[in-house]
Parts: structure tokens; C-alpha cells; sequence
């Protein structure tokens, strides 16, 4: 019983995920280019380029500054709080959250595998 009350709900989600990725789809294809030269980095797919391009854009060079200044901006860059040579624990910073996630899964990703980036 409790399988067909969860059948047709799943059914329902497959759907409406078919739908969001035709969505989604739809509103990236000006972006083609620029989605699979960052799905040809290792650790990098096409659904983490979509969301990288959504929350960056394509303009990077206007937004930000330098590499740093985007790094910063997700809050992915090394913390440095050292006093008398000692270097104390902070918390992270809180940064985009949507894009903080997807990046840190490329790079753990990245890191596991037995490529020449992961094993940098």
C-alpha cells in the first residue's frame, strides 16, 4: 500500500524535474559555449557550469577585479588570522552559497580523482 502512495509522487517529481531542467535548458542555450568550456574542466559538469554561469555571468572581468576579489566574494579564499606566529581557528565566512557549494564539490571531486590537477 504504501508503495502506490509513493509511486505516482515520484512520478510527479521526475516530471516536474524534467520540466525545470527544459527550463533551465532554455534559458542557458545563449550561454552553450560558454557552458562546455567550463564542463571541460575536471571536476566541473554541465549542471555545476549552468550554475556557475547564473550566479557569475559571463562578464566576469566587470564584476570583479581579479581572481581574488571573486574567490573573496564566494568566500573561498584562506582566512589568515596568525598572532605571535600562531595561527588561531575562525569560522568560515559566509559567501554566494550557491555557488560556494557547487565549487567545493568540483574540488573535492577533483582532488579524489588520480589526474594530474588532483593530485596537485
Amino acid at each position: 500500500m504504501m508503495i502506490k502512495k509513493i509511486l505516482p509522487h515520484i512520478d510527479f517529481l521526475t516530471e516536474q524535474i524534467e520540466k525545470l531542467d527544459q527550463e533551465v535548458a532554455q534559458r542557458v542555450s545563449m550561454y552553450q559555449e560558454s557552458i562546455e568550456r567550463l564542463d571541460s574542466i575536471p571536476g566541473i559538469a554541465i549542471r555545476m557550469a549552468e550554475q556557475i554561469i547564473a550566479e557569475i555571468g559571463t562578464d566576469v572581468e566587470k564584476q570583479f577585479e581579479s581572481a581574488a576579489r571573486l574567490c573573496s566574494w564566494v568566500a573561498l579564499v584562506p582566512g589568515h588570522n596568525e598572532s605571535a606566529g600562531k595561527r588561531k581557528s575562525t569560522r568560515a565566512k559566509k559567501g554566494n552559497k550557491y555557488l560556494k557549494s557547487p565549487l567545493t564539490e568540483a574540488a573535492h571531486s577533483n582532488g579524489a580523482s588520480k589526474s594530474y590537477p588532483g593530485a596537485l
